[in-house]
């Protein structure tokens, strides 16, 4: 949930040993103490100091509402309730009927609702709807309305099936019309962002939700640098090092609920530290495919010609399968025509073009409007429905916007403008719609 207000929350415990400094306290400020012994923290860090609860003679801060109330008690909730101490102090509250946004699960959102008196806010409801006719989980506003750094346009939301939100939902369409042997969550696409966060993407909806934070065990500082899903709905995350920028482990990553698995994978095989990655399907139609990676080593990934490899499973083994004709970077997109592409947002102009699978030479090439790929930060994109979706962020921009390129035609759209997070790999398997 991104640039909303936390409304101050007061921890009451009975000694500074029994707490300490934790959770989302910033910095641990002087207790104090109420009638009834207990000893207040504020949850931001700051002094209480309104007297609300609290021994008189203190100071109000910007952030609460300042009371009369000489000597409350951890109990003392409500103005003039008769508590040890209690003279009418006022306490922070709420407009009754308002809503806000709640955590159920670390990565789960619900709804509370203010209760009638003003006083308090009820339960976190897990799974109702917004004031938007919503699900639990989108921004909380007119999904049509025109989006900003808040809201972004109602194109999040936890629930893109008609189904009910929570660990099951997969997000999936009902009928999604692809091949049969494909578990359901993998025929639609999936990103990562350099704050870690996996979210999928619905491109017919257009919708893009939420799935959880990677807690993997990559070195401090480590960001996720590219990702690829196979046809099980596994994505396949390459971290990037936090120190030097060099290349890092790949893991397994649930597509349910973004729990990491560690691999056999060596960082840095035949020179390759980063590396974009796609599966592709081994010839039409078929069930099984194969993981490319194009890379280099982290000091020249962005300007040299990079080479095309493999990795095979379950050895993780990366085998080069030659140097690819186009100079540049490049994330990787395959389906289940067999057919493997490159997003190169670093020629001129950038383009996306079809890799020869066999010989790594480019071959048909989509030009991009330079205007719409300017000062290169973070890239990926996918390949779904007979469309290209690119995840691109230049260094003016806020953040990620997404872009479609029809592949018949050449146009392309910006459909969703600055998600709020930087994209730094996209995922899809050869079980996605080809748009044939």
């Amino acid at each position: 949930m991104r640039g909303s207000q936390q409304s101050v929350s007061w921890l009451a415990v009975t000694s500074l040993a029994a707490m300490g400094c934790v959770g989302a306290i910033a910095s641990c400020s002087s207790p104090s103490t109420g009638a009834a012994g207990g000893t207040w923290y504020a949850y931001d860090g700051t002094s209480l100091g309104d007297g609300s609860g609290l021994p008189g003679g203190q100071t109000a801060t910007s952030s609460d509402a300042k009371g009369s109330d000489t000597g409350g008690n951890a109990s003392d909730v409500t103005p003039a309730d008769g508590s040890v101490g209690d003279t009418g102090g006022t306490l922070p509250g709420c407009t009754p009927g308002a809503t806000q946004l709640c955590y159920c699960t670390a990565s789960l959102q619900g709804v509370q609702t203010c209760a009638t008196d003003g006083k308090s806010w009820g339960t976190c409801a897990c799974d109702a709807p917004l004031p938007d006719g919503g699900s639990t989980g989108d921004s909380g506003l007119d999904p049509n309305d025109t989006g900003n750094q808040s809201d972004f346009g109602g194109y999040f939301d936890q629930d893109v099936d008609g189904g009910s939100t929570g660990p099951g939902d997969t997000g999936v369409s009902p009928d999604s019309g692809v091949n049969s042997n494909c578990n359901e969550r993998a025929k639609i696409v999936y990103v990562v962002t350099q704050e870690n966060v996996l979210l999928s993407f619905t491109p017919d909806k257009k919708l893009l939700k939420i799935i959880g934070t990677l807690s993997c065990s990559s070195g401090f500082g480590d960001t996720p640098f590219s990702m690829s899903v196979d046809r099980d709905a596994n994505a396949w995350v390459l971290y990037q090092s936090g120190f030097g920028g060099g290349g890092g482990s790949i893991y397994k990553v649930s597509t349910l609920d973004a729990t990491c698995q560690p691999t056999t994978f060596i960082p840095g095989s035949s020179g390759l530290d980063l590396f974009g990655m796609g599966f592709a399907a081994n010839y039409p139609g078929a069930q099984d495919e194969s993981l490319y990676v194009a890379g280099e080593s982290s000091g020249s990934f962005q300007t040299a010609y990079n080479k095309l490899a493999k990795i095979a499973f379950p050895s993780m083994k990366l085998t080069v399968v030659g140097t690819l004709s186009t100079q540049g970077g490049a994330d990787l997109t395959g389906n289940g025509d067999a057919e493997l592409f490159g997003f190169f947002p670093n020629t001129s102009p950038p383009s996306v073009r079809q890799i020869d699978t066999a010989s790594a030479q480019t071959g048909k090439i989509y030009p991009l409007p330079p205007a719409m790929f300017a000062g290169t930060q973070a890239w990926a994109f996918a390949n779904w429905g007979g469309t290209f979706y690119l995840f691109f962020k230049g260094y003016s921009d806020p953040s990620t916007n997404v872009f479609a390129l029809d592949k018949g035609t050449g146009a392309v759209t910006k459909i969703i403008p600055s998600i709020g997070y930087t994209v730094t790999g996209a995922g899809v398997s050869s079980c996605a719609p080809t748009g044939k």
